[in-house]
């Protein structure tokens, strides 16, 4: 199919695809969308650049199914595809949804989430809670998701980050800590993305973070303790990069969040009081491994969290993050590689 707009009533749900040498797991995508109790929907996958059998595959979908379109790009990055994809939305479409091409929803995820952001229209979005399967489908247990991926953290009254009740919305403030993850999860007004812009590539592989931090400025998104969507773990997209390397991506984020211009007053304090509550975290982090360290005489360990420690203490007190030198920060992958969950807080934010 091309690029065209098609001639068709609007649909109520869009859902994009970046899809790169998924040929394997990208049916499987689909036809969880197809199962879907709500069938409102429209479907764009964006094809960019694959090298395995994945066009023709998800030509073929295309064909059997007029809510699927299929556009094609040059290898770009998942951000350039969904970029591509959220052009060929239907402008009149009341929601959006971004998913990878190897995660499966279950099939009353659409139909919750839509009920729920309609019960709430003050919400720009909702997301729920995802469980972890292996390539071949079967669902195991990852506690690193189980905490980070699917946890929601916030900072208190006292500095101190908490875990959110769920009743209380994700927020502006929440997201500094804590991001709903994979983007399957999330669904979101279509009205509210026109006014934040596209994904941003800079923070590779960041950017899904950072548009939700971006719908957050206009808005909650509310939270359904259920689980909706299988997230697909394999080799082809679990993070390969250092615990350093995601430090400075992560750092990447922070710095473009803090100094945004598009921060209201209110959202500038916000920034500047989680800047604060996770450098004081880390500092009883490292305060407390120290203390352990000298219980056991591992001077060499006690130094280290010491030092980590002071660090910590000048960030603390400098306020703000800084950018430094980011380097693979920016460049982005070919295929959508999923990061690793990560810490409410990374341990080297800045």
């Amino acid at each position: 199919m091309n690029d065209e707009p098609l001639d068709t009533p609007p649909p109520v749900v869009s859902i994009v695809i970046p899809a790169y040498n998924c040929e394997r797991f990208i049916a499987h995508t689909v036809r969880s969308i197809q199962a879907q109790t709500f069938r409102d929907w429209q479907c764009i996958i964006v094809d960019d650049g694959s090298k395995d059998g994945t066009l023709a595959l998800i030509r073929g979908l295309a064909a059997a199914d007029p809510r699927i379109r299929v556009a094609t790009q040059p290898n770009a990055g998942p951000s350039a595809a969904r970029n591509h994809g959220l052009d060929l939305v239907d402008p009149r479409s009341e929601y959006l949804c971004f998913m990878d091409s190897d995660d499966i929803w279950l099939p009353n995820a659409l139909e919750v989430l839509k009920a729920e952001l309609e019960r709430h229209p003050e919400a720009v979005g909702v997301h729920g809670l995802g469980t972890c399967i292996d390539k071949d489908g079967n669902e195991f247990y990852d506690p690193a998701y189980t905490e980070n991926g699917n946890g929601r953290f916030i900072c208190d009254s006292l500095g101190r980050v908490v875990r959110l009740d769920p009743s209380v919305p994700t927020s502006f403030k929440s997201l500094w800590f804590s991001n709903p993850y994979p983007p399957g999860l999330i669904l979101a007004r279509h009205s509210t993305y026109k006014k934040i812009g596209r994904f941003d590539a800079s923070v590779c592989p960041m950017e899904d973070w950072d548009i939700i931090i971006r719908l957050a400025r206009h808005g909650g998104l509310r939270f359904i303790k259920q689980v909706l969507l299988s997230y697909r773990r394999h080799d082809n997209n679990l993070s390969s990069q250092s615990a350093f390397v995601n430090g400075k991506q992560i750092r990447g984020l922070f710095h473009k969040t803090y100094f945004s211009p598009d921060n209201d007053p209110a959202q500038r304090q916000i920034v500047k009081d989680n800047w604060r509550a996770a450098e004081m975290m880390h500092i009883r982090h490292k305060a407390s491994a120290a203390r352990q360290s000298l219980g056991k005489a591992d001077l060499r360990r006690f130094a280290t969290s010491v030092a980590g420690m002071l660090v910590h203490l000048y960030r603390f007190a400098r306020g703000y993050p800084t950018l430094g030198s980011l380097g693979a920060l920016g460049r982005q992958p070919s295929s959508p590689r999923k990061p690793a969950p990560q810490p409410a807080v990374s341990e080297s934010p800045t």
